[in-house]
């Protein structure tokens, strides 16, 4: 009789600890929703300029609007290339006339610092290899101030995502970046770091062959 009166009461408590479903929003839960919320405010932070450059108030940065190969369009904000592609489709939706550059045109540390890490590039070979950089020269030839972005500069711009991208940086092209590091951990040289624009694998870190050819997006320190 016992047992029957403590029925009722066991299976109230049974169901009152039953896990309960997290609420979420848009397919976010609260867990994700904070990082993600944070993220849009630092980058809704971004300006872009009527000169063809962004800035970034946090960083102090200046980015160029457009990637390397690309022509800023002030009259429509947009980055657009030189007629290139088939004639019916002269202007290139793919990449907009964004160039591909090699990081160095040898598999050595020609282009870029030796003996420091990072390894930086560098306007010309330390070692006894001659070596040039397509991507140093592409951000040298804009002033002696802009350079090739290292790869955490390059991974803020992917914080929150590939529209934010978009939306400060017209027709990215969808791709690798190279940043201005060679591959500190390989020893011969062969490999630089770069930054995935790619939506498949957005804000990745890559470690490509240096003369194997990439975008670049130059910035500048204020």
């Amino acid at each position: 009789m016992l047992r029957l009166t403590l029925l009722p009461f066991l299976i109230i408590f049974l169901v009152s600890c039953e896990a309960k479903p997290v609420k979420d929003e848009y397919g976010l839960s609260p867990d994700d929703k904070g990082p993600i919320l944070a993220g849009l405010l630092t980058n809704s932070l971004l300006r872009r300029n009527t000169d063809g450059t962004t800035t970034d108030p946090v960083t102090g940065l200046i980015w160029q609007t457009c990637a390397v190969g690309q022509t800023f369009r002030a009259a429509s904000n947009d980055c657009q290339g030189s007629l290139r592609g088939s004639t019916l489709n002269p202007l290139d939706s793919v990449r907009f006339g964004a160039k591909e550059l090699a990081f160095c045109d040898t598999k050595t540390h020609a282009c870029n610092q030796f003996t420091s890490i990072p390894q930086v590039l560098v306007a010309s070979s330390q070692i006894g290899i001659a070596g040039t950089s397509e991507a140093f020269q592409a951000c040298s030839s804009l002033g002696s101030t802009w350079r090739v972005a290292s790869p955490f500069e390059l991974k803020r711009l992917t914080e929150v995502g590939r529209n934010s991208v978009l939306a400060n940086f017209p027709q990215t092209p969808e791709g690798d970046f190279w940043s201005s590091w060679s591959n500190e951990q390989d020893l011969l040289g062969e490999t630089a770091l770069a930054v995935s624009f790619d939506r498949q694998s957005f804000g990745q870190d890559k470690r490509v062959i240096k003369t194997e050819r990439n975008f670049v997006r130059c910035v500048r320190n204020p």
